[in-house]
């Protein structure tokens, strides 16, 4: 066992043995490794928490982009099928990327008699909060004669 004894002559913290050899080792007391151990472990929880926070923005972001794309495509075969549209509201449900989604579009006439306002939401569930709104105006001349 080597006990550690002040030494005079040399600078402040090192320590003479009984042998006389001169030691300058110094080390961490328990409070000071707990400390940095809690530093480290709320660090950690912390960035657990931001990853978990990106995936969660990462899924919202891909079902709000895939529900855009269902309104789009609605307001494509809309367009494709070369008939004015009628006012009124109609409703159904598409398919896409293994997802069932519900859509709503509302035809009302615009402040030109050629036009048509159309507004198309889309959901993830019948009578849940609508992920993509997409508001546009028809053309008479792209839709075909009314």
């Amino acid at each position: 066992m080597h006990d550690c004894v002040p030494s005079p002559r040399h600078r402040p913290g090192a320590c003479s043995r009984a042998d006389g050899h001169v030691s300058n080792a110094q080390g961490f007391t328990l409070l000071e490794v707990m400390v940095a151990l809690l530093v480290v472990a709320l660090g950690l929880a912390a960035a657990v928490q931001l990853t978990a926070l990106a995936a969660d923005n990462a899924r919202a972001l891909s079902r709000r982009t895939e529900a855009d794309w269902v309104a789009m495509n609605r307001l494509g075969a809309m367009q494709l099928a070369g008939a004015w549209p009628a006012d009124g509201n109609t409703q159904g449900r598409s398919v896409m990327a293994g997802r069932t989604w519900y859509w709503r579009q509302q035809v009302q006439g615009a402040p030109l008699p050629s036009l048509r306002e159309v507004v198309i939401e889309v959901r993830d569930r019948p009578e849940g909060p609508a992920l993509a709104t997409l508001h546009t105006l028809v053309s008479q001349a792209a839709s075909g004669p009314p």
